[in-house]
């Protein structure tokens, strides 16, 4: 899962739809076992912060498409988790959550998604999808 991703508004619906269709498909559990793509995170401490990411995005106005809390009732698993509708000023799109959770950003032109992918203290890594290119 790319953590930023900017998607042409265009595709944006479509997008959200398609990316919940995959992520529910998503098998989770030990790292080491050849099917699996989602292992646990590191150690409680980390599973706590993205989970209070996930209340944070929650509370600022982002909407939870899928996932968000725990998995299964061992290990320190969060479901893969998607956000539509967030805006740059949300915690969740300022900061680096490391873990499984997606934030998608909708944009109009090239200009606009440069600027706002650049606008942020961290190297924040993105992803931008287009319906064509160029856009």
């Amino acid at each position: 899962m790319i953590r930023r991703t900017f998607v042409q508004e265009g595709i944006y619906d479509e997008f959200i739809k398609r990316s919940i269709e995959l992520v529910k498909k998503r098998k989770l559990g030990d790292a080491f076992e050849n099917d699996v793509v989602q292992g646990p995170q590191v150690d409680e401490k980390i599973f706590n912060r993205i989970l209070k990411y996930v209340e944070a995005g929650k509370k600022e106005g982002a909407k939870l498409e899928f996932g968000g809390k725990r998995w299964g009732n061992e290990g320190y698993f969060i479901e893969p988790t998607i956000f539509s509708g967030v805006t740059d000023g949300m915690i969740i799109a300022r900061e680096e959550i490391f873990g499984p959770v997606m934030s998608v950003f909708k944009f109009k032109t090239l200009d606009e998604v440069i600027e706002r992918s650049n606008n942020t203290n961290y190297g924040l890594a993105s992803g931008v999808i287009t319906n064509d290119y160029p856009i």
